[in-house]
């Protein structure tokens, strides 16, 4: 039984390497990033989540000293002027794709426009790589010479645990990045950073779901800056159609897992995470208490 369960192992992982090989050839490409320098060693990567208001009121005094990244709507909000991030990370390719519903390309420009008449200090901004091609995203460099643009591939890796390593360690693609965090701290690593840290990555969407008597799906994603407003929406999917409820659990397993890849792969390469998040459901970084000052 041993034998056949080891074998079933091994030709999974060898199927599942073959075809990340072809996944890589065909969506993944060049990749040059910025290196972290010798003076900068520790970043916190804020997530949009509830809890990032009370981190911020409570412990502003951490992020003193250490790289800001920033991800998805974050410049929609006033927070965005008074944390000036070094880093922004933006991987919702339903900003990118075509035939999006209106209210995904509105939402889009929107975020856009504030990036550009925002940003008034040096900022480097990582997108995904279909971004690459899109015409309403390349008015950032063009209109905000503040703002250096890079290019990331977010192909799915799997298969044997050293085939995977060897993808990380080379930006050939990552763990299927369901959640914006999973880019964020791959791209951090990539780029040299030795410690993380990570605040308002609540990940609290179980408690927040519920099936509504017309078996549609409904999820109530609250972030900081809408918490009072936020009110349940089905899930899209690249930005059309909804999403029924084992999508939407299969999406959640695919994030949790992906994080104990991510944990995996920053051990190997030396890099130290810690989770300052406050009642946190991710359970694969080490949790860091902090201290009011």
């Amino acid at each position: 039984m041993k034998i056949l369960l080891s074998l079933q192992v091994f030709f999974t992982s060898l199927i599942q390497s073959l075809l990340t090989v072809g996944k890589i050839v065909i969506l993944s490409r060049f990749v040059k990033l910025p290196k972290a320098k010798s003076s900068e060693k520790e970043v916190v990567i804020l997530g949009n989540g509830p809890s990032l208001t009370g981190f911020v009121n409570e412990h502003r005094y951490f992020l003193d000293n250490k790289l800001k990244l920033v991800v998805n709507h974050f410049a929609d909000t006033e927070l965005y002027e008074s944390i000036k991030p070094e880093m922004y990370v933006i991987n919702a390719i339903e900003f990118w794709s075509e035939g999006v519903d209106k209210d995904v390309i509105e939402r889009r420009n929107r975020l856009i426009d504030n990036i550009i008449k925002k940003t008034q200090w040096e900022m480097s901004l990582f997108l995904g790589m279909k971004a690459k091609k899109s015409k309403a995203w390349k008015r950032i460099e063009k209109e905000n010479k503040n703002i250096k643009v890079y290019y990331f591939n977010v192909t799915p890796v799997e298969g044997f645990e050293k085939f995977k390593m060897f993808c990380y360690k080379y930006q050939l693609g990552m763990p299927r990045p369901h959640n914006i965090l999973i880019p964020s701290i791959m791209l951090v690593i990539k780029m040299g950073y030795k410690k993380v840290y990570i605040a308002g990555a609540d990940h609290s969407w179980l408690q927040e779901l519920y099936v509504a008597e017309d078996n549609t799906a409904y999820l109530n994603q609250k972030h900081f800056y809408d918490i009072k407003t936020s009110k349940p929406e089905i899930m899209k999917k690249a930005g059309k159609n909804k999403r029924k409820l084992h999508e939407i659990l299969h999406k959640f397993y695919l994030t949790f897992k992906g994080y104990f890849d991510v944990a995996n792969y920053a051990k190997k390469q030396g890099v130290a995470i810690y989770n300052v998040t406050k009642n946190t459901y991710i359970d694969a970084f080490e949790r860091l208490k902090l201290q009011r000052k």
